[in-house]
């Protein structure tokens, strides 16, 4: 979920885990509460990494590849891989909102008064108050970085 403020700032969202499986987000690292805990103050420091960082050949090679976020991937077959989901939330609940409880700055955008967002399933644009665009996320084909001349 991208949001954006009367003042022109932007935040993200992690609705489910699987929100920053391309980049869209802008972050990978935040806290969400813990459901192991009685107190409502504890916290899980948790990473989304996004699948081209996490399996940068994913999809450039021809064989079956096992799964790294798989729940039940052992520990010595993910030993020195980067996991898609951090291990520590493996075992969450994400069908609630309540997954996530706040909002998050995209730390690229601080101090950049955005007019104007848009964001799809695996990108994320937005327009700036001078006119310009930026994105984020999934670039399969280039279009992420794709510029007209002004």
């Amino acid at each position: 979920m991208l949001v954006l403020t009367s003042s022109g700032r932007t935040f993200m969202h992690p609705i489910t885990k699987n929100a920053n499986s391309h980049g869209q987000l802008g972050f990978r690292k935040f806290d969400t509460p813990d459901p192991s805990s009685a107190t409502s103050a504890s916290r899980l420091h948790v990473e989304l990494t996004p699948r081209a960082i996490a399996d940068p050949y994913g999809r450039s090679s021809r064989y079956a590849r096992e799964s790294s976020s798989h729940p039940s991937a052992s520990a010595s077959a993910t030993a020195g891989r980067l996991l898609p989901v951090s291990e520590n939330l493996v075992d969450v609940d994400d069908t609630n909102l309540k997954f996530s409880d706040r909002f998050f700055e995209v730390p690229a955008l601080r101090g950049v008064k955005v007019v104007q967002i848009a964001a799809g399933a695996r990108s994320s644009f937005v327009r700036t108050d001078t006119g310009r665009v930026l994105g984020w996320g999934a670039n399969d084909y280039g279009y992420v970085i794709c510029a007209l001349p002004p």
